[in-house]
C-alpha cells in the first residue's frame, strides 16, 4: 500500500507541476506571440491528439504485458524483446507522423485556418515544424507506458517534472528573445527530443539484463494484434469524439476566437493532472491482479481507487464549475475573458470531470483484455451525437461544442457502468455508483452551493484565489468524510505515522 501511495503522490505532484507550468506559460505565450499565434499552438495540440490512434495500441499493450513481470508471468528477457520490438515499430510510426503533418501543413494553413495578422506562409512553416515536434515527442508515449508497466511511476513522475521544466523554461526564454512561431516550435523540438531520449534511458536501465541482447521479433507483433487492435479502435473512436468540436471550431471561428477557446480548454484540461496519474498507477496494478487471479484484492483496489479518484476530481471539478468566472479571472486577470468564457469553462470541466471518474472502470476493462465494449460504446455515441456536435458547434460556437462534451460524458457515466458490471465485478456496481460517484458528488455540491452564497465581488484578485483555495479544502474535507474505504485508509495511515513519530520520540 505504501508503495502505491508513494507512486500516486509522486505521479500527482509531477503531473500537477507539469500542468501548473503549462498554465503559467499560457499568459506569457499570449504576450510574446499574440492570440492568433496561440491559435496555431492550439492546432499543434489538436494534431498531436488526432494522430493518437497511430499508437496502434502498442503503449497500452506494453504496459499490460510488462505488468506480467511482477506477476512472474513473463521473464525479464521476454520483456526486453517486447520493448525492442515495439520500439522499432514506434520509430517507424514517428517518422510517418512527422512526414504526414509536414505534407498537410501548407494545405491546412491555406484552406482551413482564418488568420488576419499572420501570413499563410508563416502558419504553414510553423505547422511543418509542429510535425517534427510531434515525431520527436511520439516515442515518449511508449517509454512512459513501459515504466508504468514495471511500476516505476515514481521515476517516471520525477522525469516528467524535470523535462516539463526544461521544455517550458527553454521555450519561454527563446520566444522572449525571438517572439515568433518558428522559435517556439524549434524550442519544442529540442526539449521533446531530450525528453524522449531521457525516458528511453530510464526504461532500458530498469530492464537491464547482463549478457542479453534484446531482439526484434515479428511474432510479438502478431501475438499482440488482438489487444492492440482493440486499443487502436478505442483510440480512433475516442479521438473522433473528443476532437470533433475543436476541428469544427477551428474552421468555423476566426483564429482569434479559436485561440480563446483553446485557452479555456487548456484550463479545463488541467484536471487531467489528477486523472492521468490515477489511471497510470491503477492500470498496471489491475493488470498484475488479473494475471495473478487475486479477485478479492482486485475488488478492494477497485473501490479504493474509485473513491480516491472521486476525492481528487469531484471537488476540483465542481469548484471550477460553480466559480468558473472567478477561476478565469484569477488565472487570466482579464475581466472580459472571465465574463465571456465562464459558461464554456464550466461545461468543459464538467465533461472532463465525468470522464475522469470513468477512468477507473476503463482501466479495469483494459486490464482484463476487454476492449470491444469501449469500441462499441464509442461507435454508438459517434453515430448518435456526431451530427449534433456539428450542428451545435456551427450554431452556438464554443458554448455548443462545450455543451456536447459535457452531455456526452454525463450520459457515459450514467449508462456505461450498467453494462460493464454485468461482466466485470458484477456484485460491485451499486457500491461503485453510491460511494464512487453519487455520495461524493452530492456532498461536494451541497458544500460549494452554500459557499456560493458568499459574494466575491470587489475583492482583489489574489485574495479571491486564496478564498477559492480555502473553498476547495472545505469541499475535499466534506467529501472525504463520506467515503468509507478511503476515510479508513487515511485514518489508519495517520495513526501509523503518529505511532512511528511517538516511537522515535520515546527512543530519542
Amino acid at each position: 500500500m505504501e508503495g502505491m501511495q508513494r507512486a500516486l503522490i509522486v505521479s500527482i505532484i509531477s503531473r500537477g507541476w507539469a500542468s501548473a507550468l503549462a498554465l503559467f506559460a499560457v499568459p506569457l505565450y499570449l504576450r510574446f506571440l499574440g492570440i492568433e499565434a496561440f491559435g496555431v499552438v492550439g492546432l499543434f495540440t489538436s494534431f498531436s491528439t488526432l494522430v493518437g490512434f497511430l499508437d496502434l495500441g502498442l503503449g497500452a499493450t506494453l504496459t499490460r504485458q510488462l505488468a506480467g513481470i511482477s506477476a512472474k508471468k513473463i521473464t525479464l528477457s521476454d520483456g526486453r524483446d517486447l520493448l525492442r520490438t515495439f520500439e522499432v515499430a514506434y520509430a517507424a510510426i514517428a517518422l510517418f507522423i512527422g512526414l504526414l503533418v509536414i505534407l498537410c501543413s501548407a494545405s491546412v494553413a491555406h484552406y482551413w485556418v482564418k488568420a488576419q495578422a499572420l501570413e499563410q506562409s508563416e502558419i504553414g512553416n510553423a505547422l511543418a515544424l509542429a510535425g517534427v515536434a510531434i515525431a520527436c515527442q511520439w516515442p515518449t508515449i511508449l517509454y512512459s507506458s513501459g515504466l508504468a508497466g514495471i511500476h516505476k511511476q515514481a521515476q517516471l513522475g520525477i522525469s516528467t517534472m524535470v523535462f516539463a521544466t526544461i521544455r517550458v523554461s527553454l521555450t519561454l526564454t527563446i520566444v522572449w528573445l525571438v517572439p515568433n512561431l518558428t522559435s517556439f516550435f524549434l524550442a519544442q523540438i529540442a526539449s521533446l527530443l531530450l525528453q524522449t531520449l531521457g525516458t528511453r534511458l530510464l526504461l532500458w536501465r530498469a530492464l537491464e539484463l547482463a549478457k542479453h541482447r534484446a531482439q526484434f521479433h515479428m511474432a510479438i507483433i502478431r501475438s499482440s494484434v488482438r489487444f492492440a487492435g482493440g486499443m487502436t479502435g478505442i483510440a480512433i473512436t475516442s479521438i473522433v469524439l473528443t476532437q470533433t468540436d475543436k476541428v469544427i471550431l477551428s474552421k468555423v471561428l476566426n483564429l482569434s476566437d479559436f485561440g480563446i477557446y483553446v485557452i479555456e480548454c487548456t484550463l479545463a484540461n488541467g484536471l487531467y493532472m489528477l486523472i492521468s496519474p490515477m489511471f497510470s498507477v491503477m492500470y498496471p496494478r489491475f493488470s498484475s491482479l488479473f494475471h495473478s487471479d487475486e479477485d478479492t484484492k482486485l475488488i478492494d483496489w477497485y473501490h479504493i481507487s474509485s473513491q480516491t479518484m472521486a476525492a481528487l476530481v469531484i471537488p476540483v471539478t465542481l469548484l471550477i464549475a460553480v466559480f468558473s468566472k472567478e477561476v478565469l479571472y484569477v488565472w487570466s486577470g482579464d475581466p472580459v475573458l472571465s465574463q465571456q468564457g465562464s459558461l464554456v469553462l464550466a461545461l468543459l470541466v464538467i465533461g472532463n470531470g465525468c470522464n475522469g471518474i470513468m477512468n477507473i472502470p476503463y482501466a479495469l476493462q483494459l486490464s482484463s483484455g476487454w476492449t470491444k465494449f469501449a469500441i462499441w460504446v464509442n461507435i454508438g455515441t459517434i453515430i448518435l451525437l456526431a451530427p449534433f456536435i456539428w450542428w451545435s458547434a456551427v450554431n452556438f460556437g464554443p458554448i455548443g461544442g462545450a455543451a456536447v462534451w459535457a452531455v456526452l460524458n454525463i450520459f457515459h457515466i450514467v449508462l456505461t457502468p450498467q453494462i460493464m458490471h454485468r461482466r466485470l465485478l458484477s456484485t460491485e456496481k451499486t457500491a461503485w455508483y453510491w460511494n464512487g460517484v453519487v455520495l461524493p458528488a452530492l456532498t461536494c455540491s451541497a458544500t460549494l452551493l452554500v459557499l456560493r452564497q458568499i459574494p466575491l465581488t470587489e475583492i482583489p484578485r489574489l485574495l479571491v484565489g486564496l478564498i477559492l483555495l480555502i473553498y476547495w479544502v472545505f469541499a475535499v474535507t466534506a467529501t472525504l468524510l463520506f467515503l468509507p474505504r478511503l476515510r479508513g485508509i487515511i485514518i489508519h495511515s495517520l495513526q501509523l505515522k503518529f505511532s512511528q513519530m511517538s516511537t522515535r520520540n520515546n527512543h530519542g
